[in-house]
């Protein structure tokens, strides 16, 4: 164990992860350890030198920011929390946290890398460091380390509340001046704190010239106005105009998450440009001039943000909610962890191209049937409307005697003319409440969902098509290095379907009790006997991603084949379906018209 007693200053030069120079003191063991320690945590051009005689130390009060506690120990729980040891976390908090701890945290981590606990490497700076962070660290032991680093970092994203028009005028010393009614208009707006890793930003809408002399406008939102000009002269813009959004004044979307396609080329496109040695920052920052979506100019724009304020790719897209995948997330946490993001990307685009080629697939077979079924109720709605009650009048002008099938037809028609606000309306109610219903209420939506699956060749649709994004992102997490428990939480996001939702829920619950993941699928009607036995093989051979990777081909084949025919099959059914409807009411109408021909004759 490392104590003070044992420890010399020495003076440093070395160049750290982000390419600072720094130039300080440290203490250490001795000259070759302090090399070698920096050398582990990632710094280069390291040179270390012993103080000359009677060199004396500038004298500086170390102090504690408790303003950016929170963000910094993020970095140390998303690590951990990704299966990373003590070491490792602290390292990548300690190459992406603020400078302003920066001194204390290296300390922390040089203890740690000697062998001290985190409770201990933190006691030797009780004096430096917040009480309430000690004490947390201290009652903490191995088992519940990541809840007492939760802890801390809810605690500081609520004291960040304080000195909040700091953050809104920015630094005192700029020259940022709010005329009245802006200023009004900052009154009572909500600092966003969207997750554990976020900062408190506030919403504004400005107007500038891009590089192009294009006049735009939108909203963005920052820490304060300098930020959010800042940020914006970045991206090239000029004659900039800033200002708060009022209380009213807030965005109307629909759906604000990239879609599949966007993701599919938009990664490639990342993917080429870090391989071509262009920053990750500069990267995004193309992708966001590039794209013709204003969703995803938003959301590359937060992105170019966060990536400026230090935060990783992974929590910046994370801090976004819904907008990216959990999937893409993740997988990116673990390229972060291991390094590799280009792969990472390269992957995740495939596993997104896939994904919409199969909605393509879908979207094909289902268009033609809800095309001409929506035919099919507008020309019989006509008919029952618009032209049978023509011929109402003629049978009854010339007492002709109408057939079961012709009063039958004539009631409807009756029924529709005198009704038909109510029908519509109804009909609109109907689709409206199922919808909200089916949304909203898990056990419907299930038997909705088990009814659908359980159809005749249509439910086999459904079962391959989840069974293939189900093995195709298992497999993926699974290549990656992404814990089967994590991996299994991810996978019950994705899902939208109740019932593969509750065999993984059992397969978490069978996981705690160190059971085989095959366990909760084996006689599952949802899931197909061959993706079973491939599932089983992958357990016992080790071998589970590759087995998940070829059920996941095996399976999109199937969909695809199946699709196909269905679509072939349809096509006569819907024509036959039409004929038939059309055809009965064309019966109905001419049937009488012998009668009358009769009595003429």
């Amino acid at each position: 164990m490392l104590n003070n007693s044992n420890l010399f200053v020495f003076k440093y030069r070395a160049t750290d992860s982000r390419g600072s120079n720094i130039n300080s003191y440290f203490k250490a063991e001795s000259l070759d350890d302090c090399s070698l320690f920096f050398d582990t945590i990632g710094y280069k051009n390291i040179n270390v030198t012993p103080l000359k005689p009677k060199e004396k130390l500038p004298k500086k009060k170390i102090k504690f920011d408790e303003k950016v506690v929170a963000e910094d120990f993020s970095y140390l729980y998303n690590s951990l929390k990704g299966g990373n040891t003590l070491f490792s976390s602290i390292s990548i908090m300690l190459n992406n946290c603020s400078m302003k701890n920066k001194e204390i945290y290296l300390m922390i981590a040089y203890y740690i890398y000697k062998g001290n606990s985190l409770k201990n490497s933190i006691l030797f700076f009780k004096d430096i460091i917040p009480k309430d962070i000690v004490d947390k660290i201290a009652l903490a032991d191995s088992n519940n380390l990541l809840n007492s680093i939760n802890d801390i970092i809810n605690i500081y994203d609520k004291k960040r509340s304080k000195g909040i028009f700091e953050r809104l005028f920015g630094n005192k010393n700029k020259s940022t001046t709010l005329d009245i009614d802006a200023s009004n208009n900052l009154k009572g707006i909500g600092a966003k704190n969207q997750n554990e890793s976020t900062t408190i930003l506030y919403p504004f809408k400005y107007k500038a010239v891009t590089e192009l002399g294009k006049k735009v406008s939108g909203n963005f939102d920052a820490e304060s106005i300098d930020d959010c000009i800042h940020f914006l002269e970045l991206q090239g813009y000029t004659n900039i105009k800033v200002e708060p959004r009022g209380k009213l004044d807030i965005d109307i979307v629909l759906n604000s998450s990239l879609k599949s396609s966007d993701l599919a080329f938009d990664l490639t496109q990342l993917s080429t440009y870090i391989k071509a040695g262009i920053p990750l920052v500069e990267g995004v920052t193309i992708l966001a001039k590039q794209t013709k979506s204003d969703v995803c100019k938003k959301a590359y724009h937060k992105l170019v943000y966060d990536l400026l304020k230090g935060y990783t790719l992974s929590v910046s897209m994370e801090k976004q909610g819904d907008v990216f995948p959990q999937l893409l997330i993740n997988m990116v946490r673990s390229a972060e962890l291991t390094g590799d993001l280009p792969t990472i990307l390269d992957d995740m685009a495939d596993y997104y191209e896939g994904v919409e080629q199969t909605k393509k697939t879908m979207r094909s077979a289902m268009t033609y049937p809800i095309l001409v079924l929506v035919m099919a109720i507008g020309v019989l709605a006509f008919m029952l409307v618009g032209l049978v009650p023509q011929f109402i009048s003629l049978y009854e002008s010339n007492g002709a005697e109408l057939p079961m099938i012709t009063l039958l037809v004539i009631s409807v028609s009756n029924f529709m003319q005198h009704n038909i606000v109510y029908i519509v309306i109804v009909i609109i109610i109907s689709i409206l409440v199922f919808y909200l219903v089916y949304k909203n209420v898990a056990s419907f939506r299930k038997k909705v969902q088990v009814i659908a699956m359980k159809l005749p060749i249509f439910g086999n649709v459904i079962i391959y098509n989840e069974v293939y994004t189900f093995t195709k992102t298992f497999a993926s997490l699974i290549n990656h290095g992404v814990f089967i428990t994590d991996s299994m939480e991810i996978l019950s996001k994705i899902t939208n379907n109740e019932v593969y939702k509750g065999i993984i829920s059992k397969t978490l619950s069978n996981l705690a009790k160190g059971d085989n993941i095959s366990k909760s699928f084996k006689n599952e009607w949802a899931f197909p006997t061959v993706a079973y036995h491939m599932l089983v093989t992958g357990e016992n051979t080790g071998q589970l991603g590759l087995m998940m990777e070829k059920v996941s081909i095996h399976y999109q084949q199937l969909h695809k084949a199946l699709v196909d025919q269905l679509k072939s099959l349809i096509e006569p059914l819907m024509i036959l379906i039409v004929a038939g409807i059309v055809g009965v009411i064309l019966l109905s109408i001419i049937t009488p018209m012998f009668s009358i021909y009769n009595e003429i004759q």
